[in-house]
């Protein structure tokens, strides 16, 4: 008979820590069978693996594999910089278009 603090029935086939185990699912929308396919990842190991909340990253995808890299700082700061840099080009064309636009119409 076994002890009162026996391990003999813990699970033997438990994930180790660095696997975990997921289905792909689909981001809802009208057509069900055009929905595209999603993966929705959580738990308190993504902080542990570098990902915590606000943490940007890259998707490596190689065949049959996703790799997930958080962001270094330098990264974050250049495409910060990247974003501010496209809103203000887009600021700039649509200024420009006015600009045609009144001298078109004067």
């Amino acid at each position: 008979m076994a002890k009162a603090h026996s391990r003999q029935n813990r699970a033997v086939n438990k994930a180790a820590k660095t696997e975990r185990y997921y289905t792909v699912g689909y981001v809802p929308q009208n057509n069900k069978a055009t929905a595209p396919p999603a993966i929705h990842l959580k738990g308190q190991w993504l902080k542990a693996a570098g990902f915590d909340k606000g943490c940007t990253l890259t998707v490596k995808i190689l065949e049959g594999c996703l790799v997930l890299i958080p962001d270094s700082d330098d990264t974050r700061t250049i495409r910060q910089q990247y974003r501010r840099q496209q809103a203000q080009l887009s600021e700039i064309k649509l200024r420009m278009r006015e600009l045609i636009g009144d001298y078109q119409a004067g």
